[in-house]
């Protein structure tokens, strides 16, 4: 804090009427903080008893500061933070130096459960010290133990002063290595606070790219493609993620161990799926879960944020769902239950309730779907998680609007929508429309669906992003139809149905011709509608209750009537 000139003078001025000795202890107690307690104060200052508790009875007299509790178990708290600043700013750098080593000094000696406890506020002194070495690792347990009690903005902030020491450091002896593993750290703690398409988490990959490059290490080189992967796929670049993790599995999957190949296959088949690609998608995120069932859990790696399993197996869940294979989905959400209660980290839990989410939406369990996105949005709102958070507003609008409540529903998708958007990314992004758009066609709000349709094509047209197109022509389909123009809807629906063929997406291809049904049937066509529909529902084998199958079983029995 910059002290204004005239109270600084006027702070300095009180100060120096009491004397050398209570200006001495003022700026020892300012480089200790704004509170400071006397056992500290003691084994720093240097001074004998009778001389420190009279300095601090100046200090207290003339309202600089208050005293909490007697001595030796007082502590002092500065009257303001001007106070303390305008005290610490009168030492020459080398004292402060000199101050802040002894503070750290007497930490470690006599006070090692605060260090262990507190790693920052020895990282804060020996980084002030000019003791770069041992501040950074103070600061990378700081931020490590930050993260691991999900205060994922506060571990941003510790790696950043990690980053910043290790330069000051320079390029010693595995400089390299350090500080790429201190910009992936900060990448991760990035994505969980500030979203997949964060400035500041460009500049950290960038930086973490290029200082990997100076090393030998093809591991650290892999952690650097596996962070990269949530940034490529929010700027709907998959097609360039693709070429990555291609060129790491050619060149260096003998070199790699199995958790980092089975980051690299979940990668490839998330950004296959973003592409539209679900078969391609289904079968790498199956070879990521069989790899990492090979490794011990406590050797795994993060991915977005999250622990790698949970990751991948959210995505082969989803890819399942849309390749119509709906009892291997329900089967993937037990497996994962299995592993839940391993789950101990917020984000995690977080992400694993949103394929408990996906799969109650399948089943028409609304009410359970109901209580598991409120989970995830409380998870998200206690710990920060933006990103997070919208897609739990989106399943509990899913879940309201089923449940009664269409205008509550569509306001949750909404703001779903907006908090995404607001992260800048593209993929997902046709999803969570294709959401709010189903829900404003329920309520008739044909006109406002159409504008958010034009929208996503807007944002997606030079991207490489495909996973919803035929979802997304469906709905223009709706409303053609819901606007009484037939034919234009027959177009679209069969559009639709020939995406998701080619995609080999059935679930999108089993709505898209269960809308189409109507249409023919009111062009005259029952039979071919009923032959069209019954051929689709019969590709279908499953044992559940699953929404989209009941919904074209009822089309179905209308065409007979």
């Amino acid at each position: 804090m910059n002290v204004p000139a005239t109270l600084h003078a006027s702070l300095m001025a009180r100060l120096d009427r009491l004397g050398s000795a209570a200006k001495d202890v003022a700026q020892v107690g300012a480089v200790l903080g704004r509170e400071f307690s006397y056992e500290l104060l003691a084994a720093v200052a240097q001074r004998n008893a009778a001389e420190l508790n009279g300095a601090l009875d100046q200090l207290v007299g003339a309202g600089l500061v208050f005293c909490r509790g007697t001595r030796p178990l007082a502590t002092y708290l500065f009257k303001h933070a001007l106070v303390q600043d305008a005290a610490y700013g009168t030492l020459l750098r080398a004292k402060r130096q000199e101050l802040h080593k002894r503070v750290a000094d007497g930490l470690e000696e006599k006070w090692p459960e605060i260090t262990e406890a507190q790693p920052e506020l020895l990282a804060h002194h020996l980084q002030e010290a000019g003791d770069w070495a041992g501040a950074i690792d103070h600061w990378q347990k700081a931020g490590g133990a930050a993260l691991a009690r999900a205060a994922t903005r506060e571990a941003v902030s510790h790696f950043a002063s990690a980053i910043d020491c290790s330069r000051r450091l320079g390029d010693v002896s595995g400089g390299a290595e350090r500080v790429t593993r201190l910009h992936l750290a900060m990448a991760n703690a990035l994505m969980q606070a500030e979203g997949y398409r964060s400035e500041r988490l460009g500049k950290t990959l960038e930086d973490a790219r290029l200082a990997a490059a100076k090393t030998a290490s093809v591991e650290l080189q892999c952690d650097v493609a596996l962070s990269l992967a949530p940034f490529f796929y929010a700027a709907g670049r998959n097609q360039d993620y693709l070429t990555l993790a291609e060129e790491q599995l050619v060149n260096c999957a003998d070199l790699l161990p199995t958790a980092h190949l089975s980051g690299l296959w979940a990668t490839k088949g998330i950004a296959h799926s973003n592409r539209g690609e679900e078969p391609l998608a289904a079968e790498a995120l199956r070879k990521a879960l069989d790899l990492i069932d090979r490794v011990d859990p406590s050797h795994r790696i993060s991915f977005a944020g999250a622990d790698q399993r949970v990751s991948a197996q959210a995505y082969f869940s989803e890819s399942l769902i849309i390749l119509g294979f709906f009892d291997a989905a329900v089967e993937e959400k037990e497996r994962l239950m299995r592993n839940f209660d391993q789950l101990d980290k917020p984000f995690d839990l977080a992400w694993h309730l949103l394929v408990q989410c996906q799969l109650c939406a399948l089943l028409g369990q609304y009410e359970e779907l109901l209580d598991n996105a409120t989970k995830i949005v409380e998870i998200c709102e206690r710990h920060g998680y933006t990103a997070r958070r919208s897609s739990g507003i989106r399943w509990r609008g899913h879940a309201r609007s089923h449940l009664g409540e269409l205008d509550a529903g569509i306001d949750d998708a909404r703001e779903s929508l907006v908090v995404w958007r607001g992260q800048g990314v593209v993929f997902h992004t046709p999803e969570k429309t294709c959401a709010l758009c189903d829900l404003l066609l329920r309520a008739g709000r044909i006109e406002e669906a159409s504008q958010m349709l034009g929208d996503v094509d807007t944002l997606v047209f030079d991207t490489d992003e495909a996973s919803y197109l035929a979802e997304c022509v469906r709905l223009r389909g709706q409303i053609a139809a819901d606007r009484g123009d037939l034919a234009g809807a027959k177009h679209l629906f069969e559009t639709a149905i020939a995406t998701a063929r080619r995609q080999q997406a059935r679930l999108f291809e089993l709505r898209a011709t269960t809308h189409l049904a109507p249409i023919l049937a009111r062009q005259g066509r029952v039979n071919d509608a009923e032959t069209r529909l019954r051929s689709v529902i019969d590709t279908f084998e499953t044992r559940y209750p699953v929404v989209d199958l009941i919904a074209a079983q009822r089309a179905l029995e209308l065409l007979g009537q």
